[in-house]
């Protein structure tokens, strides 16, 4: 399956996203994991035939919004999220069907006949959408030139190997490599389905692997978070000081 062009709307239509393949990591690849960064134009207003394929509940949750660009974030990545599942699927944007799960994890309605999964993150400029043919996804895109107490999260969001390996690190280094745990943390739990409520300090993602690849380590067995052993992740390389990283279903 291709990824659409950019909207997929007509050619008259404003466009209020670009979209962009990324490269996947080799064993996502295998796993049959796409994922794609959407660049969102904050001067297309929400009534622009661009978001003609949301629905009236997916209008109404953008117009929910106090400040345009969070406005603009949720109007277009799910635009563009049904653009994706519709050429997945072989049906219409505007005919997909999204059911919620009691944990509040989206996925297409079983009636499309398919047993696609996806994921979908978006901070600052972008969002990413990533999908898989089977199994589970997870992605995490997060801005690391927002301004963050990353140290007042810390006893929050890492684990006690986590938070060694990042005094460990030369001091400039560490606020970006926070990010890219957090990133990494947020993946693998919304791949499992938990969301952070599974535990974000029940399993560790650092000291990685390499470069690319978090070493998911489960700190806490009884958690619900310790789910995630069963998952594969890694970083990718989504958009210049970003941190993103993807999940999967190990094979």
């Amino acid at each position: 399956m291709s990824i659409p062009s950019d909207s997929a709307s007509p050619v008259d239509t404003p466009r209020a996203w670009r979209m962009h393949a990324l490269d996947v990591p080799a064993a996502a690849s295998r796993a049959g994991v796409r994922i794609a960064r959407i660049d969102f134009d904050w001067r297309v207003p929400l009534a622009s035939p661009a978001y003609a394929a949301l629905s009236d509940d997916e209008r109404a949750r953008a117009a929910r919004f106090v400040r345009h660009e969070d406005a603009v974030r949720s109007a277009a990545t799910r635009a563009a999220l049904r653009d994706v599942l519709g050429a997945a699927l072989g049906v219409a944007p505007h005919a997909v069907a999204i059911v919620v799960d009691e944990a509040g994890r989206p996925s297409p309605d079983p009636a499309h006949g398919a047993t696609l999964d996806f994921n979908v993150s978006h901070a600052g400029d972008h969002a990413l959408l990533a999908w898989v043919p089977a199994g589970r996804v997870g992605v995490d895109i997060e801005s690391c030139s927002r301004t963050t107490d990353w140290r007042a999260l810390t006893s929050e969001v890492c684990a006690p190997a986590e938070a060694a390996y990042l005094d460990g690190l030369p001091p400039d280094a560490r606020a970006r490599e926070f990010m890219r745990v957090w990133s990494a943390k947020e993946a693998l739990l919304k791949a499992l389905g938990t969301g952070i409520g599974g535990g974000l300090r029940a399993f560790a993602v650092v000291p990685p692997r390499d470069a690319a690849t978090p070493a998911t380590t489960v700190v806490e067995p009884a958690a619900p978070a310790a789910g995630v052993a069963a998952f594969d992740a890694a970083w990718v390389d989504a958009a210049p000081g970003y941190a993103a990283c993807v999940a999967w279903t190990r094979a």
